[in-house]
C-alpha cells in the first residue's frame, strides 16, 4: 500500500508542473507571435517569468526537503536557500503591484506619453526586480545559527 504523504507529494509536484507548463506555454505566445507584443503583455510575459521562476525554486525546495533535507539544510547552503525562498515568495505579488501601477499611470496620466513608452515598462520591470532583491537582502547579512 503507498504511503499518504507519497501521494500528496505526487499531486503536489503534478501541479507544480501543470503551473509550469501553462506559464511556460503562455509565455512562448506572448514571445513567438508578434501581434501580442504590445506593453500589457510584456508585464504579463514578466508575471509568467516569475511564476516560472518561483515554481521552478518550490519544486526543488520541496523534492529536496522531502527526499534529501540533509543537503537542503546544509549550513553553507542556508543564507542562500533563505535569500532564495524570500525573492521566490514575494515575486508574484510583486509582478501584478507592478502592473497594477503600470495601469493606474496610464489610465490616470493618458495624455502623459512618456506612460506608454518602452523606457517606463523597463523602469517599471527593473525597479521590481531590483525591489525585490533588495527586501531580501536582510537574509544574506543575518548571524543565527543553522
Amino acid at each position: 500500500m503507498v504511503d499518504e504523504f507519497y501521494i500528496a507529494v505526487i499531486i503536489e509536484d503534478f501541479f507544480f508542473s501543470l503551473i509550469l507548463l501553462i506559464a511556460f506555454i503562455y509565455s512562448c505566445l506572448i514571445l513567438f507571435i508578434r501581434r501580442f507584443h504590445h506593453r500589457n503583455n510584456i508585464f504579463i510575459l514578466n508575471i509568467c517569468f516569475t511564476i516560472i521562476s518561483a515554481v521552478v525554486y518550490f519544486i526543488i525546495y520541496f523534492t529536496m526537503l522531502y527526499f534529501d533535507i540533509q543537503r537542503l539544510f546544509a549550513s553553507n547552503m542556508c543564507i542562500i536557500l533563505f535569500y532564495a525562498y524570500n525573492i521566490a515568495s514575494i515575486a508574484i505579488p510583486f509582478s501584478f503591484v507592478t502592473f497594477t501601477v503600470h495601469r493606474f499611470c496610464s489610465v490616470v496620466y493618458f495624455t502623459k506619453p512618456f506612460f506608454k513608452t518602452k523606457q517606463w515598462i523597463i523602469i517599471c520591470i527593473t525597479s521590481q526586480w531590483i525591489g525585490e532583491f533588495i527586501i531580501s537582502l536582510p537574509f544574506i547579512f543575518r548571524k543565527e545559527p543553522v
